[in-house]
């Protein structure tokens, strides 16, 4: 291997189940599965219900089948151009202010679950921990200001200010629940095997059923001979809007 090959990917077969529990529903889980292939040059086939999606990094291509109609629709994925060493950069126009940075992600606090093994495969597992900043609190209620008397007018016996109105209690804001995720993966195989996510959402778990090593056939990334191939279709443009009638003018 020289100075500059890529490391070869480990080539595997694996196949999935999925569970997705929304947040407070009693219903059953939502369950569903896929089957992921995988090639040591680095093309990817993931199968769902009647599609199949098909990466070819080298082609820089993403193919879809689709079973039920047998058609493939392929799509051109354009990478980033590096930028070539000695070449200038182009200078910014002088007067525009910088664009202002996103805001930063909270900390992830990663914990070491130790190894153990998954259909014959030692796998190591660590949980990830994001605590969301807790929202900021709504400013109270401002405080009336007492009445007050006109300048120059004598005060009227008996008639007394007006008492300010009491301070409204603000709230406590509601602590922010931590998502976490328990992934447990092969180092063997560079293989996820199982995963558990929680959050506000609800709680989403996926299992590694079966994890065969070995190249899978090359015609798993091939089209069919029997499925047409179709343009993808492009996204639809917003229609102009008609211009509005010219009043009838009034009969003679």
């Amino acid at each position: 291997m020289g100075p500059l090959s890529k490391p070869s990917i480990p080539p595997v077969t694996a196949e999935y189940t999925t569970a997705f529990q929304p947040a407070g529903a009693a219903s059953a889980p939502q369950q569903s599965a896929y089957r992921m292939f995988r090639a040591s040059d680095g093309k990817t086939r993931v199968d769902t219900g009647n599609l199949s999606v098909i990466h070819d990094p080298t082609a820089r291509k993403t193919i879809v089948l689709d079973h039920l109609k047998k058609q493939a629709q392929i799509t051109p994925s354009v990478p980033q151009s590096p930028q070539v060493p000695g070449t200038p950069q182009m200078p910014q126009v002088p007067g525009m202010p910088a664009m202002p940075g996103g805001p930063q992600m909270p900390p992830v606090h990663v914990q070491d679950l130790g190894k153990t093994f998954m259909q014959g495969q030692q796998v190591e597992g660590k949980r990830y921990t994001l605590s969301p900043p807790a929202m900021p609190q709504a400013p109270g209620m401002p405080q009336a200001p007492g009445m007050q008397q006109m300048p120059g007018m004598p005060k009227a016996p008996g008639m007394q200010q007006m008492p300010s109105m009491p301070k409204l209690p603000q709230m406590p804001a509601k602590p922010a629940m931590p998502s976490t995720a328990e992934v447990w993966t092969s180092p063997q195989l560079q293989l996820p095997m199982a995963s558990k996510v929680n959050g506000s959402f609800g709680q989403q778990t996926a299992v590694c059923q079966k994890a065969i090593p070995g190249e899978p056939h090359p015609a798993v990334f091939q089209i069919p001979p029997d499925y047409k191939q179709v343009l993808p279709k492009p996204p639809k443009l917003p229609g102009m809007p008609q211009p509005p009638s010219a009043p009838k003018l009034p009969g003679m």
